[in-house]
């Protein structure tokens, strides 16, 4: 990894993108807004443009400024505490639709817009881009690629990559290049989509993407089940998994996860979510409600559904959090890794998204947590062939604990993609996995 040799203050940086590209380029900043660590100042550059955007990276490699790439601002805590960086430079401003083709289902935007703002246009012609990632409703499309963040409709609508077909970015020397495409049917070559979804700007940054859309289904309807322990949710969501049922999402919900006025709040839940035409969504309902006859299953009115959905987002981000945790493993140990968490962290809140093998575990201010229970719930889930990541998690305890942990033979070749993309490591330095 090459270091600068006298990295440049603050009031360089700043001073110089102003000389050389105008003073309303970036602003330096002490407030908490993008704040990655315990830096007291920090340079914001939000270029209006693309060609800005070019001109300003060109600036940043010329003076081998390390740079980290950024959105809305709200996930510059992910991932380990940089090696160093003299510039956060934010799509933000980057937020225009270019092209949206009802007809065709997709749509091409710009880094900086958020989906809500999309999925807003998109529902006025009965569309929208089915994902629902954890984090600020100000996430940026551009920060949901590069990170590859997702929700509990992972389960019936997949991740980001799932619906990214092209893209261009923008490199650190300020070239422009383009993957992929915007017809839906783009199979030649290599899929460079994939490379720069959850790359976490440490190859590029991302300045334009085209999503494939998909028609929002008319009946949206939710049902929980709810049992004194996980454990027999666990069964329950392996049923579900083998039924004829087609859910958008099913998730378990430890006790104090989230709290229900019409549910015990001593009892475990799980959450069906049915997205379909109305017919099939109450076959759907009343296949369920027979599998899962014995955990007194509730249909939920869409006010309650809304709240619940919203509560569920609102738990992986509030600022009662000091930690959160992100567990993936074969569905079918599900159970197995809820029960090697409450060993490992008894007490500990958490939630499955059950049908994936991935389980979040959320760890509050006034809640203990150990860096030796942190490395041994990871050891102890490596040894199941599942992996941990730190999702949040202050400075100190990012230091101590890797962000990602071990990747094995995969590490070597993301460190050579790396290298090929980037050979100074001025984008996002040590952040992501072995320090790339």
């Amino acid at each position: 990894m090459t270091e600068t040799s006298c990295p440049a203050r603050p009031e360089e940086v700043f001073e110089r993108i102003g000389s050389e590209l105008g003073v309303s380029l970036a602003q330096m900043t002490q407030d908490e807004n993008f704040r990655i660590g315990s830096e007291a100042r920090r340079v914001v550059a939000t270029p209006g443009s693309v060609p800005e955007m070019v001109e300003l990276l060109r600036l940043a490699f010329s003076e081998s400024w390390r740079v980290i790439p950024a959105g809305a601002g709200t996930w510059l805590a992910m991932g380990n505490p940089p090696a160093g960086f003299e510039l956060i430079v934010s799509t933000s401003k980057l937020n225009r639709l270019l092209e949206y083709e009802p007809a065709d289902l997709t749509a091409t935007v710009e880094a900086g817009l958020t989906l809500a703002e999309f999925n807003s246009i998109a529902s006025r012609h009965g569309q929208w881009i089915p994902l629902d990632p954890f984090g600020s409703p100000d996430s940026t499309l551009g920060a949901i690629i590069s990170t590859g963040s997702y929700g509990p409709l992972r389960c019936g609508y997949g991740t980001p990559r799932d619906w990214l077909i092209g893209l261009q970015v923008a490199h650190i020397d300020g070239r422009l290049s383009r993957a992929g495409g915007k017809v839906v049917k783009n199979v030649a070559g290599y899929d460079l989509c994939k490379l720069y979804t959850g790359s976490y700007g440490t190859l590029a940054v991302v300045t334009e993407m085209t999503f494939k859309l998909r028609s929002t289904g008319p009946t949206d309807r939710t049902i929980i089940f709810s049992a004194p322990n996980v454990d027999e949710l666990v069964k329950l969501a392996g049923l579900l998994r083998q039924s004829s049922l087609q859910p958008a999402a099913l998730e378990i919900l430890t006790p104090r996860e989230i709290n229900l006025p019409t549910v015990d709040p001593s009892s475990a839940i799980l959450i069906l979510r049915l997205i379909h035409e109305p017919e099939a969504v109450d076959s759907q309902l009343a296949e369920a409600s027979r599998v899962g006859a014995m955990f007194r299953p509730a249909v939920l009115a869409a006010a309650e559904a809304s709240a619940l959905w919203s509560a569920c987002h609102q738990s992986e981000t509030g600022s009662e959090l000091s930690t959160s945790l992100v567990l993936s493993f074969l569905p079918a140990d599900l159970g197995e890794v809820f029960n090697l968490i409450a060993q490992q962290i008894p007490g500990v809140e958490a939630r499955a998204h059950a049908a994936s093998g991935v389980i979040r575990v959320h760890i509050r201010v006034n809640d203990a947590v150990s860096v030796g229970q942190l490395r041994r719930l990871r050891e102890a889930l490596t040894a199941r062939g599942g992996h941990m990541v730190l999702t949040l998690a202050d400075e100190q305890l990012r230091r101590e604990v890797d962000t990602w942990g071990e990747v094995g033979e995969t590490g070597l070749l993301m460190a050579s993609i790396k290298k090929m993309y980037d050979p100074n490591c001025l984008l996002s330095p040590g952040r992501f996995v072995n320090g790339i």
